[in-house]
Order: C-alpha cells, then sequence, then structure tokens
C-alpha cells in the first residue's frame, strides 16, 4: 500500500496542501529514526520541503500525539519542520487536525478520502494515481469506482505483467472495502493466479485443486489486511502457519475485514478456536 502512495505522493501532497509541487519528489522515509520505534508511513523532500504523509484506515486517537512526535524527529534530523498530512481512508469522520495540551498546540492537515472526487486520482496518466482513486469518494460508490479504476489502468498500461501487478493493487484495496472484484470480462489475457485473492483466480484455484498455493495465499492475504488494518501482521504470523483447513482460513479473512478493533477480531479467534478444540473431543 505504501508502495502505491509513494509514486502518488506528488498528487496527494498537491490535494492536501492546495498548491503544485513543481520540485522532484525524493522519497526519505527510510533516513528517519524515531524513538521508542515508532514507524513513521511516508516522508518525502520537494526541493526545500519536507512533507510527511501518515495512512489511516480506521480512527486511531493516540495518532495526534505521535503527529507531535514525527514533526520532532523530523525537524531534528533534516532541520526543517514538515508539512504533515493525514490522508484518512476510513469510515466515519476522521480525528481532528490538531493536537492539544495545556502548554502545546501541534496542527497538521488531514485529508478525508471520503470528500474527494475519485476523477482527481482516476483521469491521471500515471497508473499509482489512478489506483489511490479507490480510496476516494463515498463508501457506497466504491464498486462503480474499483470498476472504473480496473478499465482505466488497462487503458493506459500495455504491458500484461504490469497489468497483473496493478490487478493486484486494485484487488487488494478492493478488499478493505470487502469488495469482490471479477476480472474475467477484462479485454486482456492475464493469468490471474500469480496475483491477489479477491478474485476470480481464488474460484479457478479451488476449481483446478491448487489447495496447498491457495492456503499459501489466503495467509498472505490475510497478513497483509492486518497489516494495513491495524498494523498486527507479525502477531497473528505464526498462529496462521499452523491452520490448515481452507474454510477457516476464508473465514478468518472475513471477519478480519468485518473486524472494527483488532480486539474484535483476536475475540472471534479465541472463540473459534475454543470451538474446534471442543469439537475435537
Amino acid at each position: 500500500m505504501k508502495e502505491i502512495f509513494s509514486k502518488a505522493a506528488g498528487k496527494i501532497i498537491s490535494i492536501a496542501v492546495g498548491e503544485q509541487i513543481h520540485q522532484k519528489i525524493e522519497d526519505i522515509t527510510s533516513e528517519i529514526e524515531v524513538v521508542k520505534s515508532l514507524r513513521l508511513d511516508m516522508v518525502f523532500r520537494a526541493g526545500e520541503k519536507i512533507f510527511h504523509i501518515e495512512i489511516q484506515v480506521q480512527q486511531d486517537k493516540t495518532l495526534p500525539k505521535r503527529m507531535l512526535i514525527y514533526s520532532v524527529g523530523i525537524e531534528e534530523k533534516f532541520g526543517k519542520v514538515p508539512t504533515q498530512i493525514v490522508l484518512f481512508a476510513g469510515k466515519g469522520n476522521p480525528l481532528p487536525s490538531v493536537f492539544r495540551t495545556e502548554f502545546t498546540i501541534h496542527r497538521f492537515k488531514v485529508v478525508d478520502m471520503k470528500k474527494i472526487d475519485p476523477d482527481e486520482f482516476i483521469k491521471s496518466e500515471k497508473p499509482e494515481e489512478v489506483i489511490v482513486g479507490i480510496l476516494a469518494g463515498k463508501f457506497k460508490d466504491k464498486p462503480q469506482i474499483i470498476e472504473r479504476v480496473k478499465k482505466r489502468i488497462v487503458e493506459i498500461v500495455k504491458n500484461e505483467k504490469e497489468i497483473a501487478k496493478y490487478i493486484d493493487s486494485i484487488s487488494f484495496l478492493a478488499g478493505l472495502f470487502d469488495v469482490k472484484i471479477k476480472v474475467k470480462p477484462m479485454p486482456i489475457q492475464v493469468d490471474i493466479r500469480k496475483t491477489f485473492l479477491y478474485k476470480w483466480g481464488k474460484e479457478e484455484g479451488e476449481k483446478r485443486g491448487f489447495e496447498k498455493g491457495l492456503k499459501e495465499g489466503l495467509k498472505e492475504s490475510i497478513l497483509r489486511i492486518a497489516q494495513v488494518k491495524f498494523r498486527k501482521a507479525k502477531q497473528i504470523k505464526n498462529f496462521l502457519e499452523k491452520v490448515e483447513n481452507i474454510k477457516y482460513l476464508k473465514k478468518i479473512e472475513e471477519e478480519l475485514i468485518r473486524a472494527k478493533t483488532w480486539e474484535d477480531f483476536i475475540k472471534f479467534l479465541k472463540v473459534s478456536n475454543s470451538k474446534i478444540r471442543n469439537s475435537k473431543r
């Protein structure tokens, strides 16, 4: 997800700050080291300006304070106060664009993707910017938006291997909104089994008996969603390695998409595991 956004950073920054960025965008995220092992999503340099972007798919009450800590860390590293942007792609309202204490006020910009016209991205000639359009617009319009993004990618990308790669990204983002996309109607021949899980390839894999590949794909899908939604992929990696039942893996995937909090998802795992153990007695 960060790879997609990093290549669309210029467009995102322009929308957030209300001005065109004419200088070359340089990704300098890896140069940042912040105390307490806090990890920044993306940091870019454009000329003399530093831009820091955090991606949020759900409300996080700890974020405003972390934005202050991140800002201090960036200034310590580069000697410049960054322009900070929170890209909110979740349901409901984003958190306020300010952190306040008795002695401190720290402000940053918040872009609520639901309020951005998807065409801001979909009309682009740059595939990564087109794909970001999936996060824009109202939730009820997501299936139509995803179809438009899919068609636009086919229009501007001619290499089939590249198209397969972008379908992978489209499918991943579609999964965040519990939207399953169909790939068969696309006017190209793509080995869809090499892409992500929310698509026709999963069905084909089942029909052809690709049990081992399907298991691994489902596990990868679950880990990716856990990382994007809650940043908790490591916490369930060992658990998933022990799960071999395809139906159970699918159920885990579905419950993870529906879960509003990490605690809800963990509760599901504990209850389902308890039922499985009792059924074996």
